[in-house]
């Protein structure tokens, strides 16, 4: 017989005790980030089942009904000309944030490239945001920082949990990145598809991320905090106040803690821009559940 997903593991921490042991508040507002791995294998050797569900749970019931939990449920790779249905495309950021989007509790904000699963006091909020552009002034992102929501990343490096820094770098107009346009043919639970137009502003050939320098800085600051629990790692990070730390390395050094330029990176993404076009991965995840 299943466990209950109260139950302690071997040698460790209750999960439901997580999110106050990793520093999260009662009725916090929180973007929640994760790869589950190994909480699974941790979880399902004391036989808890439906883990991802499970954790999920354990940090709504910690925010309470006055807090927010928010997921990243994106599909980035969408290309021009391709389906999106926001009620059943799959995302492709993993576990979680179809967990997410599987639970009652959490609906999934309008953007086709960019959109968050959200439960809590602000989801309709997030739920009436429908700008052009993925990390716009009136995207979900902007709420993110105007609501002082706190990044908990559990098991994953900054590069990968820190998507806000896009953010940033679209409201400063970074000069390593330019406006590209893409139609989707958008839909909502089945019903016919309208083209839409969207707005991405992507990285310019042989550019590349890298928030190494940047996590350096907010380490030092004491912005980002990190530790354990239960074997697991974890990062915290407060994402107001990270927001003027990025958008002044923007405008003072150039961007050179979250962005690198190498010939390499160059002569890949020119290679790539003439590669014949296959399907993303988000079209074929679509097409697996039958959406076409």
């Amino acid at each position: 017989m299943d466990k209950p997903a109260q139950a302690t593991l071997s040698g460790t921490i209750s999960p439901k005790e997580w999110p106050q042991r990793m520093g999260i508040p009662r009725g916090a507002n929180l973007l929640l980030t994760a790869d589950l791995t190994r909480v699974a294998w941790l979880l399902r050797k004391d036989g808890v089942s439906k883990v991802p569900r499970n954790f999920l749970d354990a940090f709504l019931d910690h925010v309470g009904p006055e807090g927010t939990v928010a997921v990243p449920t994106f599909n980035y790779d969408l290309r021009n000309g391709e389906r999106y249905d926001r009620l059943r495309t799959p995302t492709i950021t993993g576990t979680l944030g179809q967990a997410a989007l599987a639970h009652p509790a959490f609906e999934r904000t309008a953007h086709p490239l960019h959109s968050f699963a959200v439960a809590g006091a602000l989801k309709d909020s997030f739920l009436a945001t429908n700008d052009m552009s993925s990390f716009g002034a009136a995207s979900p992102f902007a709420l993110l920082r105007e609501h002082r929501f706190i990044l908990l990343g559990l098991d994953m490096h900054l590069n990968y949990a820190l998507s806000y820094f896009h953010h940033v770098e679209e409201l400063e107009q970074v000069p390593y990145r330019r406006w590209r346009t893409l139609r989707i043919n958008y839909s909502e639970g089945g019903n016919e598809p309208v083209e839409r137009s969207y707005r991405l502003y992507g990285k310019r050939p042989g550019f590349e991320n890298e928030l190494s320098p940047l996590r350096s800085e907010l380490e030092a600051t004491g912005l980002l905090q990190t530790g354990k629990e239960s074997s697991l790692s974890f990062l915290r990070l407060d994402l107001a106040k990270a927001h003027s730390v990025i958008a002044n390395d923007i405008r003072t050094n150039k961007a050179r803690s979250i962005v690198k330029w190498t010939l390499r990176n160059w002569v890949r993404d020119t290679i790539h821009q003439f590669a014949p076009a296959k399907p993303s991965r988000s079209a074929q995840y679509s097409s697996d559940v039958g959406i076409r």
